[in-house]
């Protein structure tokens, strides 16, 4: 028995490769073991019918010059080992070096990951900055194998954020995102950053509310109080409040985006939330205070033109200045009376919509940038859907102006495609 599993001598083989074409071949040594001599060198296989399969397999042990003619015996003794007990020596190695990966892969290079995956979809400018900013607060959990992150752990690390509230809650987002991808990628079978784990260990409120909301009636007001305000950020603002759009779309608001000859601002689809193509009608109020802009921006390159002697490029931003390209993310915070938000106004103009005109849901829902309706409505609403936001828009800048338009409330009351409209709500 002995004998027939090894064929083979060290002198032999040498004797065999020295002989050049004429050594060519495989060469068995018994027992599942091969040596394949060739014109790319002379390497090692172990053939054997897999026990869970019923097919005959070919495994890889190495090259002749790594692996000496010992090495690959004992290779082929532990396969045939495997094979006894009903295991397939290619599947069990797959497992070892999944097991191997499993415990190699840190939570840093895992949120890298998942930053990199997320961060096609995110449309705020600075979201990687501030994955990034966070990661690098994480402590020890960064140099931590993903697969041995318990829920002590992520209570422990986001103690750092007891005093920032805010940034806690992000850094458990980026945590728990980070291990969704761990899962995904089978690096470890459970999510120890759900929210019914964290939190009984820490005393975050993980309860996720609307962003609160100024109150439709008391929007007028405001307008009026933005009005007494000489900033773009304050004209900003109010046209963010006209159109019912988001804080990143108007701050990252570009020339290329505007046709204020058809009163028109089209959202490109990589910038809106929904990732499609998002058109604006715009109101009177709004295109006049996108026109003054654009005169406050030519002014400025105007100047610039005049004391250098390079000309000044028309700058791409509709908010941008001599220093930022852009408003900041934060532009709007000092503007805001405490108990409402930016993203709030959205909410304050769709429940005037709802409250005090006959604005059909589904218009309501587009003026927002909301997807409705099924492909029929869809298709039809390509052709009407911007007449009727238009209106909705208008009676929305009305109100605000206190001048309501009887005109406007008719808006949708007799709409031809009304029948599709309700049967897609």
């Amino acid at each position: 028995m002995a004998r027939e599993l090894h064929r083979l001598s060290t002198r032999g083989i040498e004797s065999t490769i020295k002989k050049g074409t004429e050594g060519y071949g495989a060469h068995n040594d018994g027992g599942g073991l091969t040596l394949v001599i060739d014109k790319f060198g002379a390497r090692w296989l172990f053939k054997f019918t897999s026990p869970v399969t019923g097919k005959r397999r070919e495994m890889g042990l190495g090259t002749l010059a790594t692996v000496s003619l010992a090495d690959a015996r004992e290779k082929a003794s532990e396969g045939r080992g495997l094979i006894a007990k009903g295991l397939d020596p290619l599947i069990e190695r797959d497992r070892t070096a999944a097991e191997a990966l499993r415990d190699s892969v840190t939570f840093e290079q895992c949120a890298n990951d998942t930053r990199d995956i997320l961060s096609k979809k995110w449309t705020f400018a600075g979201a990687v900055d501030q994955w990034d900013r966070i990661v690098k607060e994480l402590g020890d959990l960064r140099s931590m194998s993903v697969k041995d992150i318990r829920g002590v752990d992520i209570a422990k690390v986001l103690s750092v954020f007891d005093d920032r509230p805010s940034s806690k809650k992000v850094a458990l987002s980026v945590i728990r995102r980070t291990m969704e991808t761990a899962v995904a990628s089978e690096l470890r079978e459970d999510n120890p950053a759900m929210t019914s784990r964290v939190s009984r260990l820490t005393s975050l409120d993980y309860k996720r509310g609307h962003h609160p909301s100024m109150p439709y009636a008391d929007v007028p007001a405001f307008v009026g109080f933005l009005r007494s305000k000489k900033s773009r950020s304050a004209r900003a603002l109010e046209l963010l409040i006209l159109t019912g759009t988001r804080k990143d779309e108007v701050a990252g608001m570009t020339l290329a985006e505007l046709d204020l000859d058809k009163c028109l601002w089209t959202i490109p689809e990589d910038i809106t939330k929904q990732r499609r193509e998002h058109v604006v009608p715009l109101t009177h109020r709004a295109v006049e205070i996108l026109r003054q802009q654009l005169e406050t921006i030519n002014r400025a390159a105007k100047a610039a033109n005049a004391r250098s002697r390079d000309r000044a490029a028309t700058p791409d931003y509709v908010w941008g200045n001599g220093r930022h390209a852009r408003l900041s993310h934060n532009a709007f915070v000092h503007l805001i009376p405490e108990g409402a938000t930016v993203h709030g106004f959205r909410s304050s103009l769709r429940e005037y919509l709802g409250d005090e005109t006959t604005v059909s849901w589904n218009t309501a829902e587009e003026v927002i940038g909301h997807k409705v309706g099924n492909e029929t409505a869809k298709a039809y609403r390509r052709v009407s859907g911007i007449t009727k936001r238009r209106a909705a828009l208008q009676y929305w800048a009305d109100f605000i102006e206190g001048n309501l338009n009887e005109t406007a409330n008719k808006v949708d009351k007799t709409s031809a495609a009304q029948g599709i409209e309700e049967q897609a709500a």
